[in-house]
């Protein structure tokens, strides 16, 4: 005697653990989200020290953790929007020949910001 399984049990079944993991991946989400701005918080709160300290350069070791830290500078560029294409087409454009030009002109003409990060590595057992 052979049971067979109905498409629609198995349906129901997978989305049921679909559904579950959903849920667990939503609040594995919120609490990372939690654990970001945490994280953050600290950070903004540690670079400058590390800045006034003149402690740029150092490699921070968390020997209990396996882990180094350390400082250092990340560029951000603004952002490439209709209003930014717009603007500077208008301030640009003579001819529509010009397009890989235009874009180099673009590339190099976004505002850059630099802020400072942590950054960590596992330490090599």
């Amino acid at each position: 005697m052979d049971i067979t399984i109905e498409p629609i049990e198995v349906l129901q079944k997978d989305l049921l653990m679909w559904t579950k993991l959903d849920v667990e991946l939503r609040d594995l989400n919120k609490k990372c989200t939690e654990i970001r701005k945490k994280k953050d918080i600290l950070q903004s709160r540690i670079c400058p020290i590390i800045q006034s300290e003149n402690l740029e350069d150092n490699i921070f070791s968390i020997p209990a953790l396996q882990t180094n830290v350390l400082f250092k500078e990340q560029s951000t560029s603004e952002t490439l929007s209709y209003k930014f294409l717009e603007e500077k087409l208008n301030e640009f454009f003579d001819t529509p020949d010009k397009t890989p030009t235009l874009l180099q002109y673009l590339k190099e003409n976004r505002k850059q910001s630099k802020t400072y990060v942590l950054k960590s590595s596992l330490l090599k057992e």
